[in-house]
């Protein structure tokens, strides 16, 4: 199968999931409209439905070229699998918090078991082949025989999307799928929105090594049309990214990449850089000098 067909089917799967998330939607709006109850947290639950849909459409759209809005949507799915998972794993196995019995088991939940895992699935595949499809925008150089890569760091800027898409991104994961839990939940041990912070840290540890480890980027990474390399423009090896994600538990390493450069402590320690990406198929050789002009310059 080439990836034309396996983007395809991947498109199907979300455009399904996205599909039953409208209808849900739907149902609960519907219910809302005959109790007049209404939580603010009903309409955080679904950004990213409309967010993946927006992102499914210009992907579609484009042929398959431009993908940051759906990756991003995908990074959601890998990293919130292992809440998903756990939750699934608590309907079949405990009673619901003041009703002392389990919920039924039918048709619906093993369709939104399915449905999930398909996406899991989908968003492995699709980060995998479409950040193997992603390169670093290099310039070539080519000097006595010898063609070298230079690349530009991203500004300051940038970086700072790239941290603040990342941030949201953990807290949401966090505050939505955690607190889906409390309803498994004694009344005396309820979610509370400090939690947290006390599983900031291993789930931001967790985020960095599967993303960045794994598909050699992350959601703010996705926005932004960035990536990583090391010194020579390739993609770092797992000791540097596993260096980059350890380095950013350092007190105030968060505001660094505000110094000269635009490189964080995480990028110099580990001896990395975020760049700018392209699809390799539209990669070219910006600029070419070669040795001959240099050595002979006109009179």
């Amino acid at each position: 199968m080439n990836a034309t067909k396996i983007y395809a089917v991947i498109v199907i799967i979300f455009g399904i999931a996205y599909a039953s998330n409208l209808y849900w939607l739907y149902k609960l709006l519907a219910d809302i409209g005959g109790s007049g109850y209404f939580q603010f947290s009903y309409l955080i639950r679904y950004i990213p439905v409309f967010m993946g849909i927006t992102g499914l459409i210009i992907f579609i759209q484009s042929k398959y070229k431009r993908s940051n809005l759906f990756r991003v949507m995908m990074c959601l799915e890998v990293v919130s699998f292992p809440f998903v998972a756990v939750w699934y794993m608590l309907y079949f196995t405990k009673d619901m918090r003041g009703l002392n019995q389990r919920l039924p088991i039918n048709w619906q939940v093993y369709y939104a078991i399915a449905i999930n895992f398909l996406l899991l699935v989908s968003s492995v595949v699709g980060l995998h082949m479409l950040s193997l499809n992603k390169t670093a925008r290099l310039t070539y150089v080519e000097y006595s025989g010898e063609r070298t890569a230079q690349f530009s760091p991203v500004k300051a800027d940038i970086r700072f999307a790239n941290r603040l898409i990342d941030a949201i991104m953990i807290i949401y994961v966090l505050l939505i799928n955690i607190a889906s839990f409390n309803a498994f939940s004694d009344y005396g041990s309820r979610f509370q929105p400090q939690y947290i912070f006390l599983l900031e840290i291993p789930f931001l540890l967790l985020y960095y090594i599967i993303l960045e480890g794994i598909f050699n980027t992350t959601a703010g990474k996705c926005a932004t049309g960035t990536t990583i390399t090391n010194a020579n423009g390739e993609r770092p090896s797992f000791g540097q990214i596993a260096g980059r994600t350890f380095c950013r538990l350092i007190p105030f390493e968060a505001f660094s990449f505000f110094a000269a450069g635009a490189r964080g402590w995480h990028d110099t320690m580990s001896n990395t850089y975020v760049v700018q990406s392209i699809n390799k198929e539209d990669a070219f050789m910006d600029e070419i000098i070669f040795d001959a002009e240099l050595e002979n310059p006109p009179v």
